[in-house]
């Protein structure tokens, strides 16, 4: 079964997976942080960067519930596993990183 919004806000909703977007988000921000200062962009990168590593909790709060929507993650199955009373997603942590990557100039307002 495909996924729709029902599956994926409660993806977003899940603690775990927050945990998984939170951790994904400080590694491109540490990235970023570490990029040649010559890449298109840097200095708007670099602010939105320092900003999620001083409050990386606000971030994730602003951007999960778009974050599920985005191609890395929707096109992966979400399911509910009912033994651990838990929303799993197929969407790996490579994936996440891929995507906020790819987002990354947006989000920085690049």
């Amino acid at each position: 079964m495909p996924n729709d919004s029902y599956s994926q806000q409660a993806l977003a909703a899940d603690a775990k997976f927050r945990l998984r977007v939170q951790n994904a988000m400080l590694t491109v921000a540490w990235t970023v942080l570490n990029e040649d200062i010559n890449t298109v962009g840097h200095t708007a990168r670099a602010s939105y960067a320092r900003l999620v590593v001083a409050d990386p909790g606000r971030f994730v709060n602003e951007l999960v519930k778009s974050l599920v929507t985005r191609p890395n993650v929707m096109l992966f199955a979400t399911t509910y596993d009912f033994q651990k009373a838990a929303v799993v997603s197929a969407c790996g942590d490579p994936d996440l990183i891929s995507q906020l990557t790819t987002d990354w100039n947006a989000l920085a307002g690049v």
